[in-house]
């Protein structure tokens, strides 16, 4: 499916490269190459999409672990945990004789 999309930007450079000039051949690579490309992207990704809605264990609402924003942080953020203002300060070590 990516080696027709790879295949059509080719060519379209190709075509790009041989304009008369710098500004026709990006205006060409743009419209002729990148817009379709992406859109066509847009449109085949819209069942894959459509699929994971689908899906209620691939939701975000019904699985708050896949959402972002409550994640658990890593590993370094856990371990350090904001000053206490009221923890006592911890003694030093006694030694004996």
């Amino acid at each position: 499916m990516f080696i027709v999309i790879l295949g059509w930007l080719y060519v379209i450079a190709m075509v790009a490269i041989t304009a008369p000039s710098i500004s026709m051949g990006i205006v060409i690579f743009v419209f002729g190459g990148l817009a379709p490309a992406l859109l066509w992207l847009y449109i085949a990704g819209s069942r894959i999409r459509r699929a994971r809605m689908l899906r209620p264990d691939l939701r975000p609402d019904v699985r708050p672990d896949l959402r972002p924003d409550l994640r658990p942080h890593d590993a370094a953020t856990q371990a350090t945990s904001p000053p206490d203002d009221n923890a006592t300060p911890p003694t030093p070590p006694t030694h004996s004789p």
